[in-house]
């Protein structure tokens, strides 16, 4: 109590000291002068300091910058109140907000779809802070974005498993989509990670890679901000830092092996090595592309202008065909006797790839020798 009150004591020293100051100084939220009392408030969107007058300290707070709210807000329906500024970023339909979430994992696949996909078993759906309030008194919620955005479980139905994802409305465009990609690495994790595995992952580290993915996805689209809010936050205490040196330091398929078969329950600050440290089961091919090629005698080649070399077997695989390394779907050009050829890849198996010739629209299998 005495440290307490010692810090009390400096800090109202400071603030007495500061009032002399306040001449030039205006309130941030209502623009008048103050010339009495005032308050520091921290805006949580940009982490800039406000003066705020005795009068304006008194209003409702937004609930998201945390600001007081004066002219121009809006109070929910559940009781928040949102800020002119915020309440113009503001995701406040339901279906729209089903539609990010939608292209969020979309843009997810796309983003990492050198190392793993993200699962498709996942029904969205949209709460308010009541729902938020009463779902948390309810066991079997156990995983929660930061400040309870939204929340992800697991459901078994008919012996089918998917996922129901909740997302909170009234939440500004970026960190509804950071929210859902977080909410969305919860449930590959629940896809990829055995159970025995989940068990050994500390929450905080589940919690660090999730948002990882959310980092990563807000660093792809230019969103520095919210970049800065996610390491801001201390909701993974420390966790997403040492994700994020682990991924620039060895790349996001280093991070899914660890996820997968690491020896460690977390990982330690400045430690981004541990990240390798995993046992992985005899005869599973991990994230980490493995090449798979033909062994024994090479035979005659057939009369075929395509040659299959090898398979990169990860998710999605890669085919290499005549020096080329190519994705399902990707489109590529070949050179065969002096003239090219446009080619698609229409399927990879782990001994086959099914392309398209896209000059004569005839289709073709390539094999690897040794099957």
């Amino acid at each position: 109590m005495q440290g307490v009150g010692r810090c009390f004591f400096i800090a109202l020293m400071a603030v007495n000291l500061a009032v002399s100051s306040l001449a030039q100084n205006v309130c941030a939220i209502c623009g008048k002068p103050i010339t009495g009392t005032f308050y520091l408030v921290t805006d949580q969107i940009t982490g800039e300091q406000k003066f705020v007058c005795s009068n304006c300290i008194l209003l409702p707070r937004c609930f998201i910058c945390g600001l007081p709210v004066k002219n121009g807000g809006e109070q929910l329906p559940d009781g928040r109140w949102l800020c002119a500024r915020d309440l113009q970023t503001a995701v406040l339909d339901a279906d729209t907000a089903r539609q990010v979430a939608g292209e969020v994992r979309d843009e997810l696949d796309r983003l990492f779809s050198r190392d793993t996909s993200f699962p498709t078993n996942v029904e969205v759906n949209v709460i308010d802070r009541v729902d938020v309030d009463s779902m948390f008194q309810i066991v079997g919620n156990e995983f929660e974005s930061p400040n309870l955005l939204g929340c992800i479980r697991p459901v078994t139905d008919g012996g089918k498993k998917h996922y129901e994802m909740s997302l909170l409305t009234g939440l500004p465009l970026v960190e509804l989509k950071a929210t859902a990609a977080h909410e969305f690495s919860h449930a590959w994790v629940g896809e990829n990670v055995s159970p025995g595995r989940h068990a050994r992952i500390a929450r905080d580290a589940e919690e660090g890679f999730c948002e990882l993915v959310a980092y990563l996805l807000m660093d792809s689209e230019g969103e520095e901000g919210q970049k800065q809010f996610i390491l801001r936050n201390h909701y993974t205490r420390g966790q997403v830092q040492c994700f994020i040196a682990a991924e620039q330091r060895f790349g996001f398929d280093e991070v899914l092996d660890w996820m997968k078969y690491g020896d460690g329950s977390r990982l330690d600050d400045g430690q981004p090595e541990e990240i390798r440290d995993v046992t992985v089961p005899a005869g599973v091919v991990t994230a980490s592309p493995a090449l798979y090629a033909g062994v024994g005698a090479a035979p005659v080649k057939p009369a075929s202008s395509l040659e299959l070399q090898g398979i990169l077997w990860g998710n999605p695989p890669v085919a290499i065909i005549n020096n080329h390394s190519v994705f399902p779907n990707d489109q590529f050009q070949v050179d065969i006797a002096g003239k090219e050829m446009s080619v698609r890849c229409l399927e990879i198996q782990t001994n086959f790839v099914r392309v398209q010739n896209l000059d004569s629209g005839q289709e073709e299998e390539l094999r690897l020798w040794n099957n």
